[in-house]
């Protein structure tokens, strides 16, 4: 019984016992009861609001914890992909490293390699050394062979074709019409087998003409057996044909091919060392001008470099000597 019902007793007691008495005490009891339920229904609810404000509490710190373990989460992958790019850099720099280990021990092994071969080269250059002077001796044998060689030629081209100076002075004879005309000619009296190298400005006859052309024709030959001996490509080729050679110009040729041709003196592709008329006299002018290059070329290849073109057969002896003389060089 709780305080209440014993004070409200106390009250009662003093009092008369009857019906409404009774009634009252009955009344006063279950007002006891009911105050005495209130007051335990007010405890349960502020009990019930106080475990209701706790689980409030609980469910927003529960909330704030799954935040917080969801922004735990994201970081925890931002994190592990940061990781994962690091490992894979870490993997290329590995990989990277290796490959420097293992070029650098490729270079090691080359740098073992050419010490190695340093250390074999004396040996190597002694033995090279030995068996390039060797090789040089040869080489001076072979080349004063062929320098004999070659002397032993120019003797039998002067032997074959031999070059002679003549009577420089001018005999005079008569033609048929009885006109003197003049035998000397502008190179000097000389003769290659008793051929004279007639000018053409003093070719008058057939006769001359004929003899001029013959001879031009043994120089062509000359000049064409000495360029094959002395392996020099004459810059204007001869084309030795008797009494009927020529001079080619290959300059003409490849203009002439090419179709720049814009003169008829550069059209000229062959200059004839023969004159058949009196009209070819310039055209035999300029092949005699072309065969003394030839032979002045040949002259420069033996270190001959003062030369007179207008003398055509002494440019030829001393091209034959200087060939000759080559050999006591040896």
């Amino acid at each position: 019984m709780t305080t209440l019902d014993a004070r409200h007793r106390s009250d009662v007691a003093p009092t008369a016992e009857g019906p409404v008495a009774a009634y009252s005490t009955s009344v006063l009891l279950q007002l006891c009861t009911l105050e005495a339920k209130l007051a335990e229904s007010r405890e349960t609810t502020r009990q019930a609001r106080i475990s209701m404000e706790d689980s409030l509490r609980r469910a927003r710190r529960v909330q704030r914890l799954r935040q917080q373990v969801g922004a735990t989460t994201a970081h925890i992958e931002e994190l592990r992909r940061r990781l994962g790019q690091q490992a894979r850099r870490v993997e290329a720099a590995s990989n990277a490293v290796e490959a420097l280990a293992e070029r650098k021990a490729a270079a090691q092994e080359r740098v073992l390699e050419a010490e190695r071969a340093l250390q074999r080269a004396p040996e190597q250059i002694s033995s090279s050394v030995i068996k390039l002077r060797q090789d040089r001796i040869i080489l001076e044998d072979l080349r004063a062979m062929l320098a004999r060689q070659r002397a032993v030629v120019a003797r039998q081209l002067l032997f074959v074709f031999p070059i002679d100076i003549g009577d420089i002075s001018k005999s005079e004879e008569r033609d048929g019409d009885g006109e003197a005309i003049a035998r000397g000619d502008a190179y000097g009296g000389w003769s290659i087998c008793g051929l004279r190298v007639i000018g053409p400005d003093s070719v008058r006859r057939w006769q001359d003409s004929e003899e001029t052309a013959a001879a031009l024709g043994l120089v062509a030959r000359v000049v064409d057996a000495v360029s094959r001996l002395v392996c020099t490509p004459l810059r204007f080729p001869v084309v030795p044909r008797g009494s009927r050679s020529t001079v080619c110009n290959p300059m003409a040729k490849a203009a002439m091919a090419l179709s720049a041709v814009t003169s008829q003196s550069a059209a000229v592709a062959e200059w004839p060392l023969y004159m058949l008329r009196a009209n070819d006299r310039p055209r035999l002018h300029m092949a005699v001008r072309l065969l003394s290059v030839c032979i002045e070329q040949c002259l420069c290849q033996h270190g001959i470099v003062d030369v007179d073109r207008h003398q055509l057969l002494p440019n030829l002896v001393q091209l034959l000597l200087a060939i000759e003389g080559c050999s006591f060089a040896y």
